[in-house]
């Protein structure tokens, strides 16, 4: 079957399977962070750099893309990865996945990050440098050059 041999497809469809394969990777690396935050009640934001390297590392190698389009596609993958990470740090895993089957507790909790994400003190400001710098890194990453 030629779907399946990826060095056949052509751009379009190598970017699709890039964005399917990133967003499945940023999903599930941000609630892994996420539940690890929640298990041992640390946050160590440095690992949103990593994740943002991963995204990139797979959109990268499965996309094998050297358009602004694949870095694009990975800076918003990061958004999403830190958005799931946050909630499932701040919610529980089982508090995030119970606003996916009601949107009004999910637009609740979306205020509540972003009171959180923008508050005024210094660790927030640091914690929200280094996220940036995630984002920095997946948009970087993304392409071959």
């Amino acid at each position: 079957m030629q779907i399946y041999n990826s060095r056949t497809l052509d751009s379009n469809t190598r970017f699709i399977l890039a964005i399917l394969a990133g967003l499945a990777t940023g999903i599930v690396l941000g609630f892994a962070y996420g539940f690890l935050v929640n298990l041992i009640h640390v946050q160590s934001t440095v690992i949103y750099v990593a994740i943002g390297w991963c995204i990139a590392y797979v959109i990268r190698t499965v996309g094998r893309g050297v358009h602004k389009r694949f870095a694009i596609a990975s800076a918003v993958i990061m958004v999403i990865a830190i958005f799931v990470g946050d909630m499932v740090a701040l919610f529980t895993p089982l508090g995030f996945l119970s606003s996916v089957i009601d949107p009004s507790l999910l637009l609740y909790m979306f205020e509540l990050w972003l009171k959180n994400l923008l508050s005024v003190d210094i660790t927030s400001l640091i914690v929200l440098a280094i996220k940036a710098i995630g984002i920095y890194y997946a948009y970087n990453y993304a392409v071959i050059l």
